[in-house]
């Protein structure tokens, strides 16, 4: 499901420097709460993906 939302989301790779303001996304923590990336503004925000156990990557 994670991988799906992800890939519906983001069409292409995107790159981004330090401090470049990210893209509007929204996805779901681990405990599936939805986290909405509009409820980050001004704040520090570090988005941490890892892949699944026993997947490649």
């Amino acid at each position: 499901m994670f991988a799906t939302t992800i890939n519906s989301i983001f069409t292409e790779k995107i790159s981004l420097m330090e401090g470049e303001i990210a893209p509007s996304f929204e996805l779901f923590d681990q405990d599936e709460n939805l986290l909405l990336s509009k409820n980050f503004l001004g704040k520090k925000l570090v988005v941490y993906f890892f892949p699944y156990a026993d997947t490649p990557g």
